[in-house]
């Protein structure tokens, strides 16, 4: 089967081979990036979906349109795109007719596009989920993996301790099979590192934080401990002990408590970026659901802002699912907290009665964050878990990414954003909250993304893997000339991926036409998604593949500037040639 996706402006169509299985083509304008056409200035970039109260993503939106604030300070927008599902692509190739016919061929009735595949992975937080909202999430992933599968889904199966992985598969059975087997591996008590006093991660991480309440609060629970037989501390302290001891102890746990929870947070957090990166080497739709109770992220921003920009290179979204379901729970302690208390100092009850909501909205931070900031939704509130899974592996039907180049003085620090719509209205803009700018001296990692967009604008010749382009004249039906370019691609260099017996490659073409001074006048570009089976893979390893791409520009003479990457491991092939549009 030979699988073509259209973008809302088609602009690439591979030519048919023999034979050939699950290949497919998606194409959209080419935006290149300042970040790459100014190599000595940094680019941040951030996804924004727009939503109505329905949920529903908002088409049509302009660069003129958004605002984007860092730290409060206006940041002119140098770089826009939009991005649409193959939903949004359908609707829109219904109502902007065909693109121009190749030359020498008579144009088709426009086909009906084929379903955009889907590749999901499933996170379970297994570390920091109890195990009866554990169970709630497997019985909800069950059901969602039975009913609501589209054609084309590939689904696998992770969990954050590391100890569940299910390779991506559209075969129910082992999907279940994998899921039932889920269960909670706590890697430290909820409720810290010692009985009495009892500081939890959220009120030792307040303690660090110098905030005076948590701190009386432990203070006087530990006095009580202290003073209860049950304890085998030895009875009523003395005054002088009192006050030189208990502060001082109640400070070193709840820095240990505090260390502690901050490693586990971070090892969760290198489980996303891991999944991540398995997805940005999926062909077609991606989509991470991380079904979570929630994890303590403070100072760990870094880390947040590293796996947000992967994912918005990659195409990744990330959902999240609050595995608690509509919370109900009580500040009140059991019986067996209290075993080592004759009575729970006043302090302490008022402190854990006044924190309860913000605790739980700390440990959702993370979740709600990296949602936003990927263009997710953050399902919560509820308990028809079932319902989040369906919604959440969705990919949003538009998405619109914004870059701008950040000022003087922030180097070094974490930067608060805030993405709004020039004209406020009743909608929902999600945006990533902030980034981390790196210091002075620090050369940003650069990603296959920005590397495609560099050589887009130099003028080397790389030669990874063979690459041919051949350019052939041609013309609109109102007249005006246009270039036809295609390209032939030997396979036989790069690396494939091998997921669920199928070879999984991918290759970006950039197209541009370029002027006497290096400005690119007009580009294009398009992704060429493999999903071969074995014989179509040992055919098209012979053969290569091809595709065409039409651009228009106004008369006169032009360099070509073709590139080609593939997206395993980001090898490039790249030529130039001079042209002339009459």
């Amino acid at each position: 089967m030979f699988r073509v996706l259209l973008w809302a402006a088609p602009i690439l169509a591979a030519q048919r081979p023999a034979h050939a299985q699950e290949v497919r083509v998606s194409s959209r304008p080419y935006t290149p990036s300042p970040f790459v056409l100014r190599v000595d200035t940094n680019l941040v970039e951030t996804g924004v979906v727009v939503r109505e109260r329905s949920g529903h993503a908002i088409a049509g939106l302009t660069q003129g349109d958004f605002k984007v604030f860092d730290d409060g300070k206006v940041r002119e927008i140098t770089a826009f795109s939009v991005e649409t599902s193959s939903g949004a692509r359908k609707l829109a190739a219904t109502s902007s007719g065909a693109p121009p016919a190749s030359p020498g061929t008579t144009a088709q009735p426009p086909t009906r596009p084929a379903v955009e595949a889907r590749y999901l992975a499933l996170l379970f937080d297994d570390v920091h989920t109890r195990q009866g909202d554990v169970s709630h999430a497997r019985v909800a992933a069950e059901r969602f993996v039975r009913e609501a599968l589209q054609p084309g889904d590939r689904v696998a199966i992770f969990t954050t301790s590391g100890t569940r992985v299910l390779a991506f598969t559209a075969d129910t059975a082992k999907l279940i099979g994998a899921i039932e087997k889920l269960s909670a591996h706590p890697r430290m008590d909820e409720n810290g590192e010692a009985p009495c006093p009892r500081i939890t991660p959220y009120q030792a991480y307040l303690i660090v934080s110098l905030d005076i309440t948590a701190l009386q609060a432990a203070v006087d629970e530990a006095g009580a401990c202290a003073e209860s037989p049950a304890s085998g501390m030895g009875g009523r302290l003395t005054t002088a002990l009192a006050q030189g001891l208990i502060g001082q102890m109640v400070r070193v746990q709840a820095e240990q408590t505090w260390d502690h929870a901050r490693i586990i947070s971070q090892g969760t957090l290198d489980a996303i970026r891991s999944v991540v990166d398995e997805l940005a080497k999926m062909p077609g739709g991606r989509v991470l659901v991380l079904a979570s109770s929630g994890f303590l992220a403070e100072t760990l921003e870094f880390e947040q802002s590293r796996i947000i920009d992967r994912a918005l290179a990659a195409n990744v979204v990330i959902n999240a699912l609050d595995a608690k379901g509509l919370f109900a729970g009580t500040s009140a302690r059991t019986p067996d907290q209290l075993q080592y208390l004759t009575a729970l100092p006043p302090t302490t009850q008022m402190f854990e009665a006044t924190t309860q909501l913000s605790a739980l909205e700390t440990a959702n931070s993370p979740l709600a964050n990296l949602a936003q900031s990927t263009g997710g939704l953050f399902f919560r509130n509820s308990n028809d878990l079932a319902l989040g899974f369906r919604e959440l592996a969705a990919v949003p039907e538009v998405a619109y990414r914004l870059g701008f180049r950040p000022g003087e003085g922030g180097e070094g620090r974490y930067h608060q954003l805030t993405v709004k719509l020039a004209r406020p209205g009743s909608y929902l803009v999600q945006a990533r909250r902030g980034y981390f700018a790196p210091g002075k001296g620090t050369e940003p990692a650069v990603t296959p993304r920005q590397k495609l967009d560099r050589e887009v604008s130099s003028g080397g010749v790389l030669v990874d893997f063979p690459a041919s382009v051949k350019v052939e004249p041609g013309q609109l039906a109102s007249g005006q000339p246009l270039l036809w370019v295609a390209v032939h691609v030997d396979l036989k260099p790069l690396s494939f991926t091998k997921r669920d017996e199928h070879y999984l490659q991918g290759l970006i073409f950039v197209t541009a036409l370029l002027d006497a001074k290096g400005n690119i006048v007009t580009a294009k570009e398009g992704r060429m998604d493999l999903e071969l089976t074995e014989a179509t893979f040992a055919r098209l390893t012979e053969t290569g593949v091809n595709a065409r791409v039409s651009l228009t520009a106004p008369a006169g003479t032009y360099r070509l500037r073709e590139v080609v990457q593939d997206a395993v491991e980001g090898k490039m092939a790249a030529s130039n040639q001079e042209v002339r549009i009459d």
